[in-house]
């Protein structure tokens, strides 16, 4: 194919703030009385537990970021 590249659709891109890890284990520290130490899942703040964000306005308009 000769000429330039069709345009496609944006990607989203992986979230700076978790790197795509998106949710992660945390544990209260003590465990229950069958020797289980109980965690909870807590999710990025950014991008809330998806692991990635939609791509930027200038990027989908295709300005310089």
């Amino acid at each position: 194919m000769t000429g330039s590249v069709p345009a496609t659709a944006a990607s989203p891109r992986i979230c700076p703030n978790c790197d795509g890890f998106a949710t992660a284990a945390v544990s209260s520290g003590n465990r229950d009385a069958s020797g289980q130490l109980p965690t909870f899942a807590v999710d990025c703040p950014a991008c809330h537990g998806a692991g990635t964000l939609p791509a930027s306005v200038a990027q989908l308009a295709g300005g310089r970021a």
